[in-house]
């Protein structure tokens, strides 16, 4: 689905939103779904002209396995760099990661097992503040400990699982049984209505549309 005249959300993706940027020759994935979506995402992305070796850049907003699951095959099958910020690197590593603790630990560390994915290191190591394909990187952490958030100067915004979207493209706040830390995680979805978005593309739910200065 076009969005924008550069951005598109794939169809067909099962609970969770992933995207692309779209340059001439040169594409920017946000996000990549669960494992088992690469195909989905590349035979789209030939409908609308691109070959795999036009995708550059995948940037993951966050480790979980809904949002990094096809990383490695759409990285293997496009030679693309992968990025993610540091604070989540274990999730791709497969080292020691530090999701959540109590019942939501235990329903992630159940859920890691059924969503494994091949351990990888990123290309690309991010920091809040850093810019990626013209995106600026702002670390919002909560749902996770290294969630971050894309903000572009025309407004648009991906917000990860920091702040999603509902069924009729309204902001959604976070849930507290899928956040490391809920209170941070409220605090970082005030700091996303901060920005000003124009077009909210969030992990889950609608895009979110707004005039810029009104979140």
């Amino acid at each position: 689905m076009k969005l924008t005249d550069d951005i598109y959300r794939f169809e067909g993706m099962r609970v969770v939103n992933a995207y692309a940027v779209l340059g001439d020759r040169d594409v920017t994935l946000v996000d990549t779904g669960f494992r088992g979506n690469a195909d989905l995402i590349l035979g789209q992305l030939a409908d609308l002209g691109y070959d795999p070796g036009d995708v550059h850049t995948i940037v993951l907003t966050h480790g979980d396995g809904d949002h990094k699951g096809s990383a490695a095959a759409l990285r293997e099958a496009t030679g693309a760099r992968l990025a993610i910020h540091e604070a989540d690197v274990p999730a791709l590593t497969g080292a020691p990661y530090d999701r959540a603790t109590g019942f939501s630990g235990a329903l992630f560390r159940a859920a890691s097992a059924v969503l494994k994915t091949p351990p990888l290191q990123p290309d690309i190591v991010l920091h809040d503040g850093d810019t990626i394909s013209g995106f600026h990187v702002h670390h919002l952490p909560g749902h996770t400990l290294g969630s971050i958030v894309l903000e572009r100067d025309d407004g648009v915004v991906f917000s990860g699982d920091t702040l999603n979207g509902d069924a009729h493209g309204r902001p959604a706040l976070p849930a507290k049984g899928l956040a490391y830390d809920h209170g941070q995680a409220l605090v970082s979805a005030a700091a996303i209505e901060a920005l000003g978005y124009t077009l909210l593309l969030p992990g889950h739910g609608e895009p979110v549309r707004a005039k810029r200065g009104t979140g």
